[in-house]
């Protein structure tokens, strides 16, 4: 029996209208009457996504920062989060210019280094074309998780602690719920989410979704622009 739903938000449950569809809705909320926890999976911030839960609620917790901060949004209060050290960050801070980074706190994004200098930084994301290769492997060297996210055009090299990804974060929230990760389905479309594909066995990743998560999981469905979480969700309630 399916008692959690995890779904990447960009490229996976918004269309390129950057809408839920209205049918997609109605099957979580479908869902989520039969007891079953949605979970969404993002690397932005976690308002983002409660601006879409305003008009329909939808959601019940919000793994946001590819894990570093973990929102219960029926309590309304981050209930985890993990930063980068400050000894990462002034490594970091030897090899890179401001120009092209974006620091995140658990609310907030910043682009001047001297903004964040007094506050917890949770994701750092460097724009690569702003990057030699010799700077890419120094950064490399630092401990940490690391992703690339591709937007606009652009690839950005996605930084958090190494103690956290997308899939510890589910893991946290199956745990306080007692959910083991047999019960747990798992619809992805990022590399950010490749921790969730190869430690969750019920994983779908949609047609659009990056290579290597294509090639993490056998099972597929469509793309974002034609409902592939309302696809998964109808099939999982058959």
């Amino acid at each position: 029996m399916i008692k959690m739903i995890v779904s990447s938000f960009y490229n996976t449950l918004i269309n390129e209208e950057e809408a839920i569809p209205t049918s997609t809705m109605l099957e979580i909320d479908e869902a989520r009457q039969k007891g079953i926890l949605f979970v969404v999976a993002t690397n932005r911030l976690y308002q983002e996504i409660l601006d879409y839960n305003k008009d329909f609620p939808f959601v019940d917790y919000i793994i946001s920062l590819n894990g570093s901060c973990l929102y219960d949004v029926k309590k309304a209060k981050i209930i985890y989060k993990k930063k980068i050290t400050l000894t990462n960050r002034k490594k970091l801070s030897t090899i890179v210019e401001d120009k092209g980074i974006t620091y995140y706190t658990e609310e907030q994004a910043y682009h001047n280094r001297k903004e964040i200098e007094e506050k917890d930084i949770y994701k750092i994301e460097i724009d690569l074309s702003e990057l030699d290769e010799k700077k890419i492997e120094e950064i490399k060297k630092i401990k940490g998780n690391f992703s690339i996210l591709r937007k606009n055009k652009k690839k950005y090299l996605e930084i958090t602690t190494s103690k956290v990804n997308m899939f510890t974060g589910a893991d946290q929230i199956a745990l306080k719920h007692n959910i083991s990760l047999k019960e747990l389905v798992v619809i992805a479309g990022n590399e950010s989410d490749y921790t969730l594909v190869t430690n969750i066995e019920n994983s779908y990743v949609v047609d659009n979704s990056d290579k290597c998560i294509k090639a993490s999981s056998k099972k597929k469905t469509f793309s974002n622009n034609q409902k592939g979480v309302e696809n998964v969700l109808k099939m999982i309630k058959k």
